[in-house]
């Protein structure tokens, strides 16, 4: 007796509870892959220890409809595919957790028959699938752990680009993950952020953490209240409070007033209500999310300019999901030696970052009437709309207007966002909600093409279990 979500084509309910035990799982961010230098010492060889060997090299045959055949040479090293070359020639390899032998597997199926949480868990030691955060529950407790494979470094080879010669290559485990369970405090969230720190968080790495100020305001929603229903932590799901962001409409307003240029005056007149939220009609979050983007680009800039100059047309702007730490200390503190080049002091850049967002916006219209909702509008399509797109209309979901944001518990942008919600009791999935943007149907002839989209959007609470039959498929021999 189960009752969650499936992924088209596989056997098994990913989602969801079986009475005894519910479960979900989210992006992890953990690191799962290395690279592995390895030092050229001939053509196409490479130090392998203290020889000079030649690497594999695969031939890929690829056909091409209507023209001749293309060949494809990929080489291999112990580490794995070379994918890569360093300014003096090296090879450079890329160890994946998901490139290894027994690194997907379709084990998630005995999920399904997990009696309580010590089972759950002792079941998820074996099932390989691609790093997941795995939170789940029974009657009375609750546990995170990570799903799939980890990778197992040697001493000293925690690095961006370990030296092949002389650090082995990975390995990886399925057990091998750190285990929070029965916590004193009775909560656990992830939010796509790390949840563990000390050695847990040395072994599974950094693999791009998003920021944490989802995870911090769903920490803080949990602890708000001794005790929740299902519908209270829906609400939760449902909060789009722009708690984050708020500190730099503060900053906004200070500044304005403190250097009274054209573009800061602008910004911050056509933002001094301060909603709050990342509501639909919003327009002093939209202009505050814009001008800490348009800071942030020159902070980066300036902070890179020296990897800038050395690599040149080579750069390429990493992408720094906790920039925010460093970000606020510059922007409040104001150092001169940390100044990009660029501007005579720290009011030019914040006059011509507003600049910046006052030009684009103002393109659209007048500045107080450019509102979030108006940015975030869902585009969500089926995939065949990009080879039809004349069937838009019919492939693609209505273009809502969307409240909240990334750094929020509402996280939902335009196409992109949480893949569902659910919450469920295990034993009480009567009491369960779910939601599904796009509707639970990939089939835009199907009846139930949409069906449940508009209660994503609006936020009403939907049964997690499904109704009455009304049709039966019967398979026989």
């Amino acid at each position: 007796d189960i009752g969650g979500v499936t992924l088209p084509g596989l056997p098994m309910v990913v989602v969801g509870s079986n009475t005894h035990v519910a479960w979900g799982f989210t992006n992890s961010y953990i690191d799962s892959a290395d690279w592995g230098r390895y030092v050229k010492c001939g053509e196409r060889r490479y130090r392998v220890g203290a020889q000079c060997v030649p690497l594999q090299v695969h031939r890929e045959r690829i056909d091409v409809a209507g023209g001749a055949a293309a060949d494809f040479d990929v080489e291999e090293a112990p580490w794995g595919p070379i994918l890569a070359h360093d300014d003096d020639g090296n090879a450079l390899a890329l160890r994946w957790s998901a490139h290894l032998p027994g690194s997907l597997r379709l084990d998630f199926i005995d999920m399904a028959y997990a009696r309580n949480l010590d089972d759950a868990l002792k079941r998820a030691n074996r099932i390989a699938i691609p790093a997941q955060n795995l939170m789940v529950a029974d009657e009375h407790d609750i546990a995170w752990r990570v799903l799939g494979p980890i990778l197992q470094r040697a001493p000293g080879c925690h690095v961006l680009v370990a030296e092949a010669a002389t650090c082995a290559p990975p390995t990886m485990r399925l057990d091998a993950s750190p285990v929070v369970a029965r916590p004193r405090s009775a909560r656990l969230w992830t939010a796509n952020t790390r949840v563990v720190g000390g050695d847990a968080y040395a072994l599974l790495g950094d693999g791009g953490y998003i920021s944490g100020a989802r995870a911090k305001q769903i920490r803080d929603d949990l602890f708000a209240r001794p005790q929740f229903d299902e519908r209270a932590l829906l609400e939760i799901q449902l909060d789009d409070r722009a708690v984050f962001l708020e500190r730099w409409w503060r900053l906004l307003q200070e500044r304005a007033k403190a250097n009274d240029t054209p573009a800061m005056h602008a910004l911050a007149d056509a933002a001094k209500q301060w909603q709050g939220r990342a509501s639909t009609d919003s327009v002093s979050y939209r202009i505050v999310r814009e001008w800490r983007r348009a800071v942030n680009e020159r902070l980066v800039d300036g902070l890179t300019a020296p990897a800038q100059a050395q690599r040149g047309e080579a750069f390429s702007t990493p992408a720094l999901p906790q920039f925010e730490g460093a970000a606020w200390p510059l922007v409040t503190q104001r150092p001169m030696h940390l100044l990009s080049r660029r501007y005579k002091d720290w009011p030019a850049l914040f006059e011509d970052a507003a600049k910046q967002v006052r030009d684009t916006l103002g393109e659209q219209g007048p500045l107080d009437r450019r509102t979030w909702g108006e940015a975030n509008t869902a585009h969500i399509c089926h995939p065949l709309v990009r080879a039809v797109p004349f069937a838009k209309p019919l492939l693609c979901m209505p273009a809502d207007q969307l409240p909240g944001d990334g750094s929020m518990p509402r996280v939902q942008a335009p196409d992109n966002g949480a893949s569902e919600r659910m919450v469920v009791a295990p034993g009480h999935e009567r009491d369960g909600i779910f939601h599904m943007p796009g509707g639970q149907s990939g089939h835009l002839l199907s009846p139930y093409w949409g069906a449940g989209h508009d209660d994503w959007v609006q936020g009403r609470a939907t049964p997690f279990l499904p109704g009455p039959a009304q049709h039966t498929l019967t398979l026989q021999p």
